[in-house]
């Protein structure tokens, strides 16, 4: 399992699934006590599926799991029902590390735009909170350091954001002059993908918003 929360019961639920030795004595009460199905017949059928994707799996999701699995033993749904959940609760914590070139690789469907030939995928990659800063760069004296803004934290989670979502087929991002620092930011992750060779400019679309004016010139 990847480093993540490092917490208490994280450790005992490895032991108590996978037989991981124990970084410390067990204490007088054990975590896992308290969750019912891991003392069940069902178990160990439901370590057997979380080992299969463990080491893709977060801490962080490795716990929510649990604790789904547990909420929905203490409603009695069936074994069938129970292993399959935890399959599935599985898969969806796992998704970013599975095998890119998989049968059966999840890709979000497209349509048709209007009247055109253009393949739009039925949800978009929205920009309005994707930013380092709202303040636009239209306004003088507040506008933010465009050279600071696309080197900050922020554009490298974005720009791994942006590669996500095309290898997932949604290849639509949309953004706006008043969001921010989110255009910016947007065209230049995109920018540099395509420097590197790994997207082509076909690969995506690119959708901005900007004030209409009455004249041509100063649109």
């Amino acid at each position: 399992m990847s480093d993540g929360g490092g917490s208490s019961l994280t450790k005992a639920l490895s032991t108590r699934l996978f037989g991981y030795p124990a970084e410390e004595e067990k204490k007088e009460e054990d975590p896992c006590d308290s969750i019912s199905f891991l003392n069940s017949d069902i178990g160990p059928k439901i370590a057997d599926i979380i080992d299969k994707h463990v080491g893709k799996i977060h801490d962080d999701s490795f716990l929510k799991i649990i604790r789904q699995l547990e909420f929905w033993n203490s409603k009695q749904i069936s074994e069938n029902e129970m292993l399959a959940l935890a399959e599935r609760l599985c898969k969806s914590a796992s998704w970013k590390e599975q095998d890119e070139t998989a049968e059966g690789k999840f890709t979000v469907p497209k349509t048709r735009f209007g009247k055109t030939e253009l393949q739009m995928p039925i949800i978009t990659c929205g920009g309005m909170r994707l930013q380092e800063t709202w303040i636009p760069d239209t306004v003088p004296l507040l506008k933010s350091n465009k050279e600071k803004v696309v080197k900050s934290k922020s554009q490298t989670n974005l720009k791994g954001v942006v590669l996500a979502c095309i290898k997932l087929g949604l290849n639509h991002f949309e953004t706006a002059r008043m969001y921010g620092s989110s255009e910016i930011q947007m065209a230049t992750a995109l920018k540099e993908l395509m420097d590197e060779g790994v997207v082509k400019r076909e690969d995506f679309i690119f959708q901005t918003k900007v004030f209409p004016t009455e004249k041509i010139a100063d649109f």
